[in-house]
């Protein structure tokens, strides 16, 4: 069934195309008619061969005329002398001050000896092929044949050839009217009655055929928009054509697109604050017990004034274990409370290039201990047998950054990757000559750009790459797993994701945080989830 926009499509299209031809035919007639009157006058025969000889002069003139004008220009004494200077801006003073004076022209070039552009200069539109006639006329700036030239095109109005077409038809229908009329008047107006019948049944049926492919996206396009109101974000249009609609329907895609990214942020980031105030209450559940219990034994311990040995060495190994056990439980509080604490990332636009230039001056060699630990026991970033590469683009890479937060990242990720290859070493017995390697590189990345972290140690395996960023998640002895977890709630918090997967360059694992551009949607959406909400008027103020 056809809707009401393919039928109005099809009725203009098909008025469009038929009431001229519907005039045309009907001034045919009248020709027709008025030549009969005509039909034998020897004066009218001599009239149409006089003008086509006129129309035919007068086109030559034209041309003539164009081509002295090029002739003059050609001989100008300055704009040879330009181009023999090879002085662009003079050069093009002469050609601003030459063009106006030739208002046929439509554009003046100015070529080497080896056919390259000099300069240029043109009326501000093409020739339109419906209405004008273009020369080109080519004329020699220098003495010698192998130089410079001028490259002169003129439009001139094409009636006049489409009058001396129709003067020479007419001339020549003439001289057979006489013999042929009456075939003549009966098969011309047949075939413009056969011509308006075709062309009223082609424009009906390509009309409908617009409108069911106009009619058919915007269709697509009203469904999807429904899908998305009942809460599917998975839904996409097909981009197809190359006009509005198919720019509405690749905005539309990016919209979705950007939505659901946005979705999976905000779910990922309330997750993480349940995690948040868990490891809070955690972190004060364990750390409020720990100096009692370390008071107690090293009382016990020096209370104990008795001579029996076995019972002080089993005094000394309970106050070494005790204090051993009390600090990693102290570690893992600060790790916690660092967990707990994590602020939000405050976005100022920034150079990524000029950052990472930063980080490889002081990261490679310090650690810093506001980053890490609350105990101040800070772990060096790099190992003696650990080379950490920096490859830094020389392009400006823009992004709105928290410097101290993204730093915290660049921290933990090659923190990451040193322990990996050093627990990889540990368990493989490797030696002191054995070396590991972690590389720093950025990109840009549409809009965004790309940070990737990747090592030469075990990688990540495939059945734990989902987990590796969930809380608490680890696979080393001694790990606390909130590494990573912090790592991915910064960049969700600049907007941005990352990813992990297997290094092709070093063969280890690789890690990529991609950061939309200072401009996008996704960081427009991160800084008003960091916003603080608006603050209430006190009942003493609206008092």
């Amino acid at each position: 069934m056809l809707g009401k926009t393919e039928r109005r499509l099809a009725l203009v299209i098909l008025l469009t195309a038929t009431i001229p031809l519907v005039a045309a035919v009907m001034l045919a007639k009248s020709l027709f008619n008025k030549a009969s009157i005509v039909w034998v006058n020897p004066e009218v025969e001599l009239q149409l061969e006089r003008g086509v000889s006129v129309y035919k002069d007068y086109i030559k003139v034209v041309k003539d005329d164009m081509k002295h004008q090029s002739d003059a220009i050609a001989a100008d004494a300055r704009l040879r002398d330009a181009v023999k200077k090879n002085d662009g801006a003079a050069l093009g003073r002469e050609l601003d001050a030459v063009f106006p004076k030739f208002p046929a022209l439509v554009s003046l070039l100015v070529e080497d000896a080896d056919g390259r552009f000099v300069a240029e200069r043109d009326r501000g539109w093409p020739v339109d092929d419906a209405t004008e006639r273009k020369l080109d006329v080519r004329r020699p700036l220098s003495d010698h044949e192998d130089g410079p030239s001028l490259v002169a095109t003129y439009a001139f109005d094409r009636k006049w050839e489409t009058e001396l077409k129709r003067a020479g038809e007419v001339h020549e229908i003439y001289a057979q009217l006489d013999k042929e009329r009456a075939l003549i008047y009966g098969g011309y107006l047949r075939a413009f009655g056969i011509l308006l019948l075709f062309t009223m049944l082609m424009t009906v049926l390509l009309g409908f055929f617009l409108a069911r492919g106009v009619t058919r996206r915007i269709n697509r396009l009203a469904n999807a928009i429904n899908l998305v109101a009942a809460g599917d974000l998975t839904v996409r249009v097909p981009v197809t054509g190359s006009d509005e609609i198919t720019e509405l329907a690749r905005v539309f895609n990016r919209m979705l697109i950007e939505m659901q990214q946005s979705r999976a942020r905000i779910e990922y980031l309330q997750r993480i604050g349940a995690w948040q105030e868990m490891a809070q209450r955690l972190a004060h559940e364990i750390k409020n017990p720990l100096t009692p219990i370390q008071l107690a034994v090293q009382e016990c311990h020096r209370k104990y004034a008795g001579d029996n040995t076995k019972y002080r060495s089993l005094l000394d190994t309970t106050l070494e274990i005790v204090e051993e056990e009390v600090g990693t439980l102290r570690r893992l509080v600060g790790n916690f409370s660092s967990f707990a604490r994590l602020p939000q990332a405050e976005l100022r636009e920034s150079d990524l290039r000029d950052f990472l230039r930063e980080c490889s001056d002081t990261l490679t060699h310090l650690e810093d201990p506001s980053l890490g630990m609350d105990s101040g026991e800070a772990e060096p970033l790099a190992a003696d047998n650990v080379e950490v590469t920096w490859q830094v683009p020389d392009a400006r890479l823009p992004a709105a950054i928290d410097r101290q937060m993204l730093r915290r990242v660049l921290v933990n990720l090659v923190r990451n990757g040193v322990q990996a290859i050093r627990d990889a070493g540990d368990r493989r017995g490797g030696g002191e000559g054995a070396r590991g390697h972690v590389l720093v590189s950025a990109l840009a990345e549409g809009d965004g750009a790309a940070i990737a972290v990747e090592d030469d140690g075990p990688g990540v395996t495939e059945e734990t790459r989902e987990r590796v960023f969930d809380p608490y998640f680890t696979t080393k002895v001694d790990g606390t797993g909130l590494g990573l977890a912090i790592v991915k709630k910064i960049v969700v918090e600049h907007g941005g994701s990352i990813d992990v997967s297997r290094s092709e360059k070093l063969g280890g694992a690789r890690f990529v945080v991609h950061l939309p551009g200072p401009h996008s949607l996704a960081l427009a959406a991160a800084r008003d989830r960091a916003a603080p909400p608006p603050s209430r008027p006190s009942s003493r103020a609206l008092a």
